[in-house]
């Protein structure tokens, strides 16, 4: 494992356990057996290695979203991806967060996720059906993400939130495929 990495590891644990008013430079350097200046030599600051972080976590985010097997069933398809970034936030919620936040100040973040939900919503149109436009039916769903993404954001339980995204993921369904 390279100096950058370790570094990068141990800002993640340190992220995940306390936060990240509990990530100090100090305890990253410290948990990492690393100096200041080495820190400072490959992130700059402690918001470079924010930068750092939460660009790794999108990284993995979407290849865990690339990873998911294309089946032939678009619905069930698309309603993987939906569980699977609920369940990576839910698993990762600090980082979840700083990520939201990432994307929020630069949209380009979510390029990649949007257009992957927006071919299975076409491909559910080509099998199923929509009762909406294709257009309307992919922001309703980005919509509703976002409001999922609200939740996590204001610190609602992890039960909440997966009983309000199981609702919303329902009731999107039943609002915009013909045949479900």
């Amino acid at each position: 494992m390279t100096t950058e990495e370790r570094i990068r590891k141990a800002a993640i644990e340190l992220l995940e356990a306390h936060g990240a008013d509990g990530m100090t430079t100090r305890s990253v350097c410290e948990r990492a057996g690393v100096t200041a200046p080495t820190l400072y030599h490959h992130f700059g600051d402690k918001n470079g290695l924010v930068r750092a972080i939460v660009t790794e976590g999108i990284t993995e985010f979407m290849s865990m979203k690339r990873a998911m097997r294309v089946t032939a069933d678009p619905l069930a398809d698309l309603r993987r991806g939906w569980h699977g970034w609920i369940d990576f936030g839910l698993e990762r919620p600090v980082l979840f967060r700083l990520m939201i936040d990432a994307a929020r100040v630069d949209p380009t973040h979510l390029k990649a996720s949007y257009e992957q939900m927006e071919e299975n919503v076409r491909r559910l149109q080509d099998v199923h059906g929509l009762k909406v436009e294709l257009r309307v039916a992919v922001h309703s769903i980005w919509a509703a993400a976002s409001g999922v993404q609200a939740l996590f954001i204001q610190g609602a339980k992890p039960s909440e939130i997966r009983a309000s995204a199981n609702l919303l993921f329902d009731a999107l369904v039943h609002a915009i495929a013909a045949r479900s």
